[in-house]
């Protein structure tokens, strides 16, 4: 069944009052300024000091400049979207928003370094206004509201300084007044989860609870009452709140989830209610408002851009699809090239042409069907032609699994000093269906990738101790590359390293051909012999892991759906170890029964996630004979079958950080061939040909594989045009709408 979400509520808070559309200036405080109406702006910038979740950060931070398109409605009809621009932060630094584009930067000494936004007039967004010579090293919390800023000490007391000349943030900093440590708003303000401003009212959130508190001075004394006014309560997971001007307020919630992090909820409204309850999701940081003295409503008809619309001259409407069904005929043949650690030609190995076991559990020592062998040419290619029949077992595997063949091809040999050498490609091979002499549209599309040049890597001696034989420990698996993947840490479209550890971070200039102290990579080998060779194979363990099958998205007046139904239609990777180190060496592609229609219907505006569904992986131990004798040994890990654990869901959605490649950046900064039209009211859908390669697609024994899928009238990427008038761009990511997309982006 799809996967079903609702965008907009209005319900799920207790609300006790409301939030003052406006701010009064008290007649103690300076009168304020008129503020005429086309200065009020429909668009706030939001800044985000960003975070990388799992590391320690030692080193600069980004800044980085987003706008909110909406920020009177809430984003109900909005979003807040990334414009590109970012400035550096320094790693102990501490930063707040001032108001009309002015940012200030607490340095690691206690100085305080004042920042102009430039980035609406051409400039960078941290332009230098001035540093002030202070000692600001124990304040606990600060921010700001116009001319005002309000520091609270690490001991307690409450500081007010006025800025004189807010706009620019180069004025002096003048003391106004102090309150001391025991008054109830400053109490509240050093333990709130959050506090700003917006004109003359702070808010605090606490334990899910917003109070506003009316901040008026009395000649040079701050004065604020004895208690906030309650806003709203329960919203327990929130973590940040902040208003980008009068009458509305957002929050940042916390999730378990590194796939989606973080959820940005939009309220306004009289009473204040909860009107967009997945503004954003995915973006990791403090977020920093450049609030506004007053709003005005956006334009629903005009797409959120910063600066100057993105150009669309000349872009055409996207492609009428191709027809998913269309099948190619031709020989089943499997090649590619071996070579030496050093990249040159491994030439006259014999080469291992075995059927992949993708799904079913064995016991014991098992021997793969082996389907012929070939040789490695002078340059290191081969190539082998499948049979015309196929093994009774092998061709009911390959019927099961639309049509694909999985295959493992081996070469292996020894160096000069002895050292076992292994070479695993893993192609797709299509043979005919014996029933229609044809090959499938599912296998010709999943054996279309080019050949593999792979590089043998040393194997262990048979009967030599495994270094990677027991399980890692919870502590080393925590420091691994994939469980940086799976904290959110590393980039959803990262691509993953060829290099793998299950127990420890390999460092970028790891080296697999160090061997007793020597470099064994130019080293020549020969093989063992060239007759009766074959592998035992022995299951070792297996789990489940979720993993990346699809990806859409829907940005301005768009709506996004992704089918991937009844059946898998997808190639994961297979890694190959000899001890604790993995390498990823060609894929599986999965083709059996999925059992029941899953994706997701709709989603939007302002949509991006990817799916996963519930795969089966299982690691093995392969020990190589040739001549009768045991050479060899390594060990693989193979996604199997779609199965569903126990209690678990059937799918599940994946990372919003996708979303991230959405929107007028991203569409500006795309190759202009890749981009189309989706005229209003009508649709595109990729339903044929490859989707892209998603990194890091699932994680299997402490290990990150990649991931494909083959589309079809059953697994599609699709997005749907509103009625609005402007255009709804969008682009492939890989490539022409009418080639090979991959995917494609939406703005």
């Amino acid at each position: 069944m799809a996967l079903r979400a609702t965008r907009k509520v209005t319900h799920g808070i207790c609300l006790t009052a409301l939030l003052a559309g406006s701010i009064a200036v008290p007649a103690v405080l300076a009168p304020a300024t008129a503020v005429a109406a086309d200065s009020c702006p429909s668009g706030v910038a939001t800044y985000v000091l960003e975070r990388k979740p799992g590391l320690l950060s030692v080193t600069p931070r980004t800044l980085r400049k987003y706008v909110d398109s909406d920020p009177k409605g809430a984003d109900a009809d909005g979003t807040v979207f990334d414009t590109g621009f970012t400035g550096t932060i320094g790693a102990q630094s501490r930063v707040f928003a001032g108001g009309n584009g002015v940012i200030y930067e607490i340095l690691s000494d206690g100085r305080v370094k004042s920042y102009k936004d430039n980035t609406a007039t051409g400039g960078q967004l941290l332009t230098a206004a001035r540093t002030y010579d202070v000692n600001w090293t124990t304040r606990k919390r600060v921010w700001a509201s116009g001319d005002r800023i309000f520091s609270v000490h690490e001991g307690g007391k409450l500081e007010v300084f006025k800025q004189g000349d807010p706009l620019t943030g180069k004025g002096e900093l003048t003391l106004v007044g102090t309150l001391p440590v025991d008054r109830p708003a400053v109490v509240a303000f050093t333990n709130a989860d959050d506090v700003w401003a917006v004109g003359r009212t702070i808010y605090t959130l606490k334990d899910g609870e917003i109070r506003s508190w009316a901040y008026t001075e009395s000649g040079t004394a701050p004065v604020l009452p004895t208690a906030g006014t309650v806003v709203a309560t329960g919203l327990t997971a929130a973590v940040q709140a902040w208003s980008p001007g009068p009458g509305t307020v957002y929050t940042a919630s916390k999730t378990t989830s590194a796939d989606n992090p973080t959820t940005v909820k939009g309220y306004t409204g009289t009473p204040l209610a909860l009107v967009n309850a997945e503004v954003r999701t995915g973006i990791e940081g403090e977020f920093l408002p450049d609030t506004a003295s007053c709003l005005t409503a956006s334009d629903p008809e005009v797409k959120p851009h910063f600066g100057a619309a993105p150009d669309s001259t000349g872009v055409s409407t996207a492609p009428a699809e191709s027809d998913p069904d269309q099948v190619t005929d031709g020989p089943a043949v499997v090649s590619g090239k071996f070579t030496l650690g050093d990249g040159n030609p491994a030439p006259g190995l014999p080469v291992l042409i075995e059927a992949v076991n993708t799904g079913e559990e064995t016991e014991g020592e098992t021997k793969p069907p082996v389907l012929g062998q070939t040789t490695t040419a002078s340059d290191g290619s081969w190539s082998f032609t499948l049979p015309d029949t196929l093994p009774a077992d092998v061709q009911a595997a390959v019927d099961q699994n639309g049509g694909a063949l999985n295959v493992s091809a081996t070469a292996a040999g020894k160096t000069s000093s002895g050292v076992p050498l292994v070479g695993l490609d893993h192609p797709v091979a299509a043979p005919k269906t014996p029933a229609t002499g044809k090959i499938t549209a599912f296998a010709a599309a999943a054996s279309s990738e080019p050949t593999h040049t792979v590089a043998l890597i040393p194997a262990l001696p048979a009967g030599a101790t495994d270094p990677g034989a027991t399980d890692p420990t919870p502590e080393q698996a925590a420091t691994t590359y994939a469980a940086l993947r799976e904290s959110g840490a590393v980039d959803p479209d990262e691509p993953t390293p060829l290099w793998q550890s299950d127990r420890s971070l390999l460092s970028e200039d790891f080296n697999p051909y160090l061997v007793n102290g020597s470099d064994i990579s130019a080293q020549k080998v020969t093989p063992y012999g060239s007759e009766n060779c074959y592998t035992l194979q022995f299951e070792i363990g297996s789990t489940h892991a979720y993993t990346v099958v699809g990806e859409a998205h829907a940005y301005w007046d768009a709506k996004a759906s992704l089918d991937y139904d009844t059946k898998m239609s997808s190639t994961v990777d297979v890694a190959v170890s000899s001890g604790s180190n993995w390498k990823l060496g060609g894929g599986v592609t999965l083709g059996g029964s999925a059992g029941s229609a899953t994706g997701f219907s709709k989603q939007g505006p302002y949509f991006g996630r990817q799916f996963k569904v519930p795969i089966k992986y299982t690691k093995y131990r392969y020990t190589y004979y040739c001549g009768g004798v045991a050479r060899s040994s390594w060990k693989k890990i193979i996604a199997g079958k779609y199965d569903i654990p126990n209690g678990k869901e059937a799918s599940r959605m994946g990372s919003s950080k996708v979303a991230k490649n959405d929107g007028p950046m991203p569409y500006a900064n795309s190759p202009r061939a890749n981009r189309g039209i989706v005229e209003r009211n009508t649709y595109f859908q990729l339903s044929s040909g490859k989707s892209t390669k998603w990194s890091g697609a699932a994680t299997a024994f402490k290990v990150a594989l990649g991931a494909s899928t083959q589309y079809d009238r059953d697994h599609k990427q699709r997005i749907d045009a509103g009625s609005k008038n402007g255009e709804h761009t969008i682009w492939g990511k890989n490539g022409r709408l009418s080639g090979k997309p991959g995917i494609f982006y939406s703005y």
